[in-house]
């Protein structure tokens, strides 16, 4: 069984508007908190791995254990924490620290080797998004024997980046703890990892992110799923609570123009709407904003929430417009109505009054003065690919995750839209023609 824990410093908050609001400390058997979005166990509130990581360590079967790493200085300091609970329960630990800033079929393959001769027989992933991917990509690979690439579901050759097939109940794997300690996109849940392919080249440059950003990003997963539409009002209702515990968290920071990262409330916000995000994204497929941003990783190794939150307003200027060309159409003017609540309950939440959802999300990118998709350079002969690996991705991602015949709003010409309103395309110079 997959059991998941979000270390963090939690306390209560208080509902907001009408959302279903749950307990931020708590113990969810799969499909607990959602059928359709939470196939694995989910522990989360204060101290939870001070408290619990070694237990479920030792008792999920672990006897050594293969600590998977980011590899900056503070994850370094992070992870001696979760070695040290991890020593004091008996459990002795190594640790695998990332070679990229991504996960790639290559590091996967490292880390496999690494277990195998230390002679790991448990995984936890302790960081962010692409350690959570890792991780479950090693723990696969451990119990099934070969390499990483003997797992991917969608092997084209043309293509730059590849999923794996980690869905649960689809392979056998080794056991596995995942401890997000950075509030983003909900990886800890996901349904699928997706691994960069070393062999692509990197042509695309971007600003330097914030912590704030992986935040944003879970905001418009939830926003976006939604959208989309869970597959039961008790995944739609998380989906909101999701957006509102990040929008609720920016309210003062938003007033004050400045954001402490460190204060327990605001962290225990970005968390549960990081986990939220991720629960519904299962339950409705990957929107336009993060397959973009996965698309954009075939090319890049920048990490997928800072090109994922500077798209997001352009994403949702699409839906609007989508929504006010298609008006009289029953679907088109739900998804306006739609988008006229997440503005409601944005403004609600952080007391910032937004014309739209754009405008909103515009409105925090510039408070706090985060990288846009102005600064984001891509070369014309990219695009296309891009384009058809995100719409692709969306694709798969609603077969994995839907049991109805709805598919994704945004369409190939949509996606080409949104890429040439928010970025600077280049054209190729006679050098790099040589």
């Amino acid at each position: 069984m997959l059991r998941l824990l979000r270390a963090s410093a939690l306390r209560p908050r208080a509902c907001l508007l009408q959302t279903r609001c749950i307990s931020t400390n708590f113990d969810a058997r799969p499909r607990e908190l959602s059928a359709s979005g939470q196939s694995a166990r989910v522990i989360f509130g204060a101290k939870v791995a001070a408290t619990q990581l070694g237990a479920l360590s030792r008792s999920s079967g672990m006897s050594k254990v293969l600590v998977v790493r980011d590899r900056d200085a503070a994850a370094a300091s992070r992870t001696q924490y979760a070695e040290f609970l991890l020593m004091q329960a008996g459990l002795p630990c190594f640790q695998y620290t990332l070679e990229r800033d991504c996960a790639t079929l290559e590091g996967v393959d490292h880390a496999v080797s690494t277990a195998q001769r230390v002679g790991a027989d448990g995984v936890v992933g302790f960081g962010g998004g692409n350690a959570m991917d890792t991780a479950r990509a090693v723990a696969a690979v451990l119990t099934n024997g070969g390499s990483a690439v003997d797992f991917v579901a969608v092997a084209d050759v043309e293509d730059d980046h590849e999923e794996v097939k980690l869905q649960q109940g689809t392979l056998d794997i080794t056991p596995l703890l995942l401890v997000p300690t950075i509030a983003g996109s909900g990886a800890e849940v996901a349904k699928s990892t997706v691994l960069l392919d070393e062999d692509a080249e990197t042509k695309v440059f971007f600003a330097a992110g914030k912590d704030i950003v992986p935040a944003l990003t879970s905001l418009g997963q939830c926003l976006e799923s939604y959208l989309l539409g869970c597959a039961d009002d008790a995944t739609n209702a998380l989906a909101l609570e999701g957006l509102e515990a990040v929008a609720g968290a920016l309210a003062a920071p938003l007033k004050e123009g400045k954001l402490d990262l460190k204060g327990a409330v605001l962290r225990e916000q970005f968390a549960i709407g990081s986990l939220l995000s991720g629960v519904a994204a299962n339950s409705s497929g990957t929107g336009a904003a993060q397959a973009l941003a996965l698309s954009m990783g075939g090319i890049s190794d920048l990490p997928h929430a800072q090109v994922a939150t500077a798209f997001m307003p352009f994403v949702f200027d699409r839906y609007a417009e989508l929504a006010s060309e298609n008006e009289g159409d029953p679907f088109f003017d739900e998804l306006r109505e739609k988008l006229e609540n997440a503005t409601d309950r944005l403004t609600a939440a952080s007391g910032f009054q937004g014309a739209n959802v754009a405008a909103w999300l515009r409105y925090v990118i510039t408070r706090f003065d985060l990288p846009t998709a102005s600064t984001l350079e891509l070369e014309e002969s990219l695009l296309n690919g891009l384009v058809d690996r995100a719409a692709q991705y969306q694709d798969e991602s609603m077969q994995v995750s839907r049991s109805d015949d709805n598919g994704a709003i945004m369409e190939k010409d949509d996606l080409r839209s949104i890429i040439d309103s928010a970025v600077l395309v280049m054209e190729p110079t006679k050098e790099d023609d040589k």
